[in-house]
């Protein structure tokens, strides 16, 4: 992957894990008290999407896109690592045009992990299972109608709300995390990201704007939207408490989203 490091390091027990691709060390962790490795493991390539920890039936796992070194344009692969040690516990194929794998999986109890990219790679709904150490993935369905770019998917219940799309529209987009199915497909926003709170979704999307919304198996209703941002906002919102933190190319801005 040539473009880059833009994956965010993740703190696990006493380390620091980040990925950074290349031989014996694809995915490392550091000692945050002086940077000093801890491990460091696998011969992959980097992709742009970050790790996220996920647990299988009691069993800690970091999952990671990877670049899988194809010979083609199309590379790429989701893994599950032991956040331990870096050891290899499993591999699926999700293979994406200049290997960007870049939105980040969703995780959910039922132990289902959906992976989204844009470029026409589509979504994937995996089922894991371990025991004794060992994990099993069945890919449940692949749908090419979900095509996160680089925005956020959120999960309500057995939904998973994102803007489907890559150069032309991202129609926000409902898929059902257990079959695969879509739900629905609306153009109420540009190309967006997401929080969920309080039982609304706070979006904002990659023109400036900035909506509450209620998402639903049902479809969208936008309750509020407003235009505060200039400069292409591709950046997810982040909310602490009451205060909304957005921003774009030029600027960021707190919001207090408070009653």
């Amino acid at each position: 992957m040539d473009r880059g490091y833009s994956t965010s390091p993740i703190l696990y027990k006493n380390t620091i894990i980040l990925t950074m691709g290349g031989a014996g060390h694809a995915v490392v962790a550091l000692n945050p008290a002086d940077g000093s490795t801890v491990w460091a493991k696998n011969d992959f390539g980097n992709s742009p999407s970050s790790p996220m920890l996920i647990n299988v039936q009691g069993q800690d796992q970091l999952v990671a896109f990877l670049d899988d070194g194809g010979r083609d344009l199309a590379h790429g692969l989701v893994t599950g690592l032991d956040p331990n040690n870096g050891q290899l516990l499993w591999t699926h194929p999700h293979k994406t045009s200049w290997d960007l794998n870049i939105a980040m999986p969703v995780w959910g109890d039922d132990n289902i992990l959906v992976i989204s990219s844009a470029y026409g790679t589509g979504a994937r709904g995996l089922k894991l299972a371990q025991s004794g150490g060992k994990t099993t993935v069945q890919e449940l369905w692949y749908n090419n109608r979900m095509r996160i770019h680089h925005s956020t998917m959120v999960r309500v219940g057995d939904y998973i709300y994102g803007s489907s799309g890559d150069f032309g529209p991202a129609p926000l987009t409902a898929i059902n995390v257990k079959t695969g199915e879509i739900k629905w497909q609306d153009r109420a926003f540009p190309k967006a990201s997401f929080v969920y709170a309080d039982g609304k979704f706070i979006v904002v999307d990659e023109d400036g704007g900035i909506s509450l919304a209620l998402l639903s198996p049902e479809g969208a209703k936008v309750l509020s939207r407003a235009s505060l941002l200039d400069h292409n906002a591709w950046t997810p919102p982040s909310l602490a408490g009451t205060r909304l933190y957005v921003r774009d190319r030029k600027s960021i801005m707190a919001l207090d989203v408070g009653k």
